[in-house]
């Protein structure tokens, strides 16, 4: 059954399915679809958990043997696959399709970071998604996002006018795990029950702490090595969430890596609107395709798998070390300018 990200929760209230598949390039969405399912199973007594990181070396039998092996603790457990890459193979596709047909009653929890249109219709989805849920979550797009921060703004108690919601959603230009930060501050600062106005908001985000990741982007897009390298160390001394900073600075390199292929072969405002690149971030991401060299940021987008490998293995000290010289290399990189 095909549910999106803001029923999820509806769904879970009335039971558990006993298959999940939760995939998307939506980062938040998928981590808060994935915290519901867990906070489900643990509220029905479920309080075994198995978790298998399906990388490319996977030995798929393991799935198999996850769930022949008897629980000393429980009757039921849950089962969470990752599948960072959204393809399991033929083998595990296979291991998947064979695990629903075997009728455990185990809860099969599939995550999936990468995700297409190609990998819904595969078999082994299909299959699961009759099986249980199946929750794509893709990014939200630009003319529906001030009804997404309106929703958001509501389950943390705060209301907002149309306004306000559309200032928000141009300050943050589609980026969900900045948004749900930004909505999170807000709570806290003017509490349950409040209602927001565009200068109430704008007087707040100008007087808020600005050690974000989105903060990040726009000083390594914009070339301020010095201030990039001081908002690194903020994020770190802050507790920022690895992935939260990962997925800000990937989205923008992956735009920027795309729109310096694409606009010279269809203009530029053409890719603006293939891109769905918002007029306000327009002019900072002209000005990044003319200070750096092509190469340099598709050599870029290649080493952020080395972060997300460190954030896999908690290593947050090389994160924290790689992520700071990512970005003095790209804020420097055309200038003059050194880091002390």
């Amino acid at each position: 059954m095909k549910l999106f990200p803001d029923r999820l929760v509806d769904r879970l209230n009335r039971g558990l399915d006993r298959v999940y598949l939760i995939a998307g390039p939506e980062y938040l969405l998928v981590e808060e679809g994935c915290d519901a399912i867990r906070a489900a199973v643990s509220a029905a007594g479920i309080g075994e958990r198995i978790v298998l990181e399906a990388d490319a070396r996977f030995d798929w039998s393991r799935l198999d043997g996850a769930t022949e092996t008897l629980s000393l603790f429980a009757t039921r457990r849950l089962v969470e696959v990752r599948l960072p890459s959204g393809k399991p193979g033929r083998e595990g596709g296979a291991a998947l399709r064979a695990w629903v047909e075997q009728g455990s009653d185990d809860v099969l929890l599939v995550k999936c970071g990468a995700w297409d249109l190609s990998q819904e219709k595969s078999a082994w989805a299909r299959e699961l998604d009759k099986a249980g849920v199946y929750v794509p979550c893709w990014t939200v797009k630009a003319g529906r996002l001030p009804e997404w921060i309106s929703r958001r703004l509501a389950s943390r108690g705060l209301r907002a006018d149309r306004a306000a919601c559309q200032f928000l959603a141009e300050r943050l230009e589609g980026n969900l795990l900045a948004a749900a930060q930004e909505i999170e501050r807000l709570a806290l600062l003017y509490g349950e029950g409040a209602r927001l106005g565009v200068d109430g908001l704008r007087e707040a985000v100008t007087d808020s702490a600005r050690f974000d990741s989105f903060r990040l982007v726009e000083l390594v897009m914009s070339g301020q090595a010095g201030a990039a390298v001081r908002c690194v160390r903020g994020l770190r001394e802050t507790d920022t969430p690895m992935p939260m900073v990962l997925s800000a600075l990937s989205r923008e390199l992956q735009t920027l890596a795309a729109f310096q292929q694409r606009a010279p072969q269809i203009g530029e405002q053409a890719a603006f609107k293939e891109l769905r690149v918002w007029p306000s971030r327009q002019g900072p991401l002209t000005a990044a395709a003319t200070r750096l060299r092509a190469g340099r940021v598709r050599h870029a987008v290649a080493r952020l798998s080395d972060l997300d490998r460190l954030i896999k293995s908690s290593e947050a000290h090389g994160f924290w070390i790689a992520l700071e010289r990512l970005s003095v290399d790209l804020a420097a990189a055309g200038q003059d300018q050194r880091v002390a």
